[in-house]
């Protein structure tokens, strides 16, 4: 019975030393501190912001060209393309354009559509002024003659007063934040010398005497083009 009593006893303390074993087992590998919640995580919206000075609303800007011009002086020198007399308004500077946000932005600048104000009525007929009517009093010329004058073209400088600029031929990158370009642009008085110098000078002085204002309008477009963070 004492045999007995003996091993039973020592099986206890076995059974309890294994249990404190498995328990300190337990806690140094699988007991950890744990707790639960909600939380969030939140970011800024990079700012983007293109402010046009000299333009309108809606990505339009309508120009008023009230520099006076004249057509060229020169000496007729034939009916030959490319021998036209021509006579422009130089760079006029029109808009500047800057990227105040957090993104740079690539600009295109599209001109449009001429506006002639006149004071009196073009020629219905179709015709204008032609060789045979050329110099004749009351004869007007075709908006399409007049119109066909004038051409422009855009141009882009990082300075407000045109120094090193080059001509606009496509898209123009602003930086972030502190991007700016001025936008210039250019008329040309170009005479109609491939149709006789007689019909030239006549659709010119028609113009001088009855033509008060040029204007063109112009529309500009801006998308993003780099992204934060970068590489994403």
């Amino acid at each position: 019975m004492t045999q007995r009593k003996s091993i039973g006893a020592k099986l206890f303390i076995a059974l309890i030393a294994l249990t404190l074993i498995s328990c300190c087992f337990l806690g140094s590998t699988f007991a950890r501190y744990t707790s639960g919640g909600n939380g969030s995580a939140s970011t800024g919206v990079a700012a983007w912001s293109i402010n046009v000075t000299g333009g309108g609303a809606s990505g339009n800007m309508d120009v008023d060209f009230t520099n006076k011009l004249s057509p060229s002086m020169d000496n007729f020198a034939g009916e030959s393309a490319g021998q036209e007399r021509t006579n422009s308004t130089g760079k006029i500077l029109i808009a500047t354009i800057k990227n105040t946000g957090e993104v740079a932005a690539k600009v295109t600048i599209t001109a449009g559509d001429i506006t002639i104000d006149n004071t009196v009525e073009y020629a219905t007929d179709g015709s204008g002024i032609t060789n045979v009517n050329a110099g004749n009093d009351g004869v007007a010329p075709t908006e399409a003659q007049v119109k066909g004058l004038f051409s422009v073209k855009l141009y882009q400088d990082d300075s407000a007063v045109f120094t090193n600029g080059t001509e606009i031929k496509g898209e123009i990158t602003l930086s972030a934040t502190t991007g700016v370009v001025y936008i210039f642009a250019e008329i040309t008085w170009t005479s109609a010398d491939t149709s006789g110098e007689k019909v030239a000078d006549a659709i010119d002085t028609w113009v001088g005497e009855n033509v008060t204002k040029i204007s063109y309008a112009f529309s500009y477009t801006a998308v993003q083009a780099s992204e934060i963070p970068a590489g994403n």
